[in-house]
Order: C-alpha cells, then sequence, then structure tokens
C-alpha cells in the first residue's frame, strides 16, 4: 500500500537495523579520519607543539583502515548482497584500527627523540614531563570502538537468507508434502532420488 501512495516501501526490523549500524559505522569511519589527522601527541617544552596521527605509521594504518571500513559500510548500505560480510569487515578494520591506536600509546614515549643539544638526562626529564596524548588519539580510539560496536550490531542483526542450492525441504505433516525452494512453498508430491 505504501507503494501505491508513492512512499517508499516499510522496511522490515532487521533493514531498519542494519541500515542504521551501516549508517553509524560509516559515520563513525569518517569520524576516525578526522582523529588521524588531528594531533595525537603535544608537547609542551619550551614551546607547545603537536603530531598529528597520519605522521606516525599507526596513524597512517589507522587512516588507511578507516577508509576501508567507511567504504564497506557504505557498501552495506546501498547494497542488499552480502551485506553481512561488508559490515564485518568494517568492524574487523575497526578493531585493527583500535590496535594500532593503543600499539601507539605503548610507544609514545620514543615517538619525538629530544635533541641532545638540548642537554641530556636533564632535557628528557622535562620532556618526558610534558609529553602527552591528545585529542586526536583520544577520538581515534572511542571512534574504533564505536566502529566496531554498529558494525558488529548491524552484522550480527541481519539474518542469512542464503539458500543451499538444489536443496527442497519438505513438510512431512502435510497431506501430498509441502515443498519449499529456495524459500517459495509449493505443493505436490515428494519426490525421492
Amino acid at each position: 500500500m505504501a507503494a501505491e501512495r508513492g512512499m517508499p516501501p516499510l522496511l522490515s526490523a532487521e533493514q531498519r537495523i542494519t541500515s542504521t549500524a551501516s549508517k553509524a559505522s560509516a559515520i563513525s569511519a569518517g569520524v576516525l579520519i578526522i582523529g588521524t589527522l588531528l594531533p595525537w601527541i603535544s608537547v609542551t617544552f619550551f614551546s607547545a607543539a603537536t603530531m598529528s596521527g597520519v605522521r606516525l605509521w599507526e596513524g597512517k594504518i589507522a587512516l588507511v583502515l578507516a577508509f576501508l571500513a567507511g567504504a564497506m559500510a557504505l557498501a552495506a548500505l546501498v547494497t542488499d548482497g552480502n551485506r553481512r560480510g561488508m559490515l564485518m569487515g568494517s568492524a574487523i578494520c575497526g578493531v585493527l584500527a583500535f590496535i594500532a591506536c593503543v600499539v601507539f600509546a605503548f610507544r609514545f614515549g620514543n615517538a619525538l627523540d629530544i635533541p641532545p643539544v638540548l642537554g641530556g638526562s636533564e632535557a628528557v626529564a622535562l620532556a618526558d614531563a610534558g609529553i602527552g596524548l591528545d585529542a586526536g588519539w583520544y577520538l581515534s580510539i572511542a571512534a574504533s570502538i564505536a566502529l566496531t560496536g554498529f558494525a558488529l550490531w548491524g552484522a550480527m542483526a541481519h539474518k542469512q537468507t542464503a539458500q543451499v542450492p538444489g536443496m527442497e525441504w519438505v513438510d512431512p505433516g502435510a497431506p501430498g508434502g509441502t515443498h519449499t525452494a529456495g524459500g517459495a512453498h509449493t505443493s505436490g508430491t515428494h519426490r525421492q532420488p
């Protein structure tokens, strides 16, 4: 009836969930891209300096994964085929981006080398006091978690409807047998091979 009035057809609950999850995953991937462009590390040593995520190998990996995840989430949004696979791919990219961000957090103290002309161990101690993770890193962590969560939510909500080719299911309780081939119900006799 909705199509007769010129309105778009109503979506099932599963389609609404996967559509919403695909949109949220694509937005999360966009936020992850922005997070890699923002500063991941800041130094307040004599003057303030920052280093964006894309200047580091972990940030470059997270940026590539964000683009891949966004492309797969958009593909899941506009296509009907293999939607679950596309959302699972987005979730995997989100997990790998999260791992890249965490790896950076474990080594961020070595990301900036203190030049020896600044005075040896005293300069290193002062710089260590002023080196910290910045907003871009935190945004990237949050976006990768959101990307993973939304993509998994959509992938788990999407039911597999693939039929095995040539497989017919027979309702044994129905007189004459009711056949289902590829989801279509037909009635008739069941033939044994």
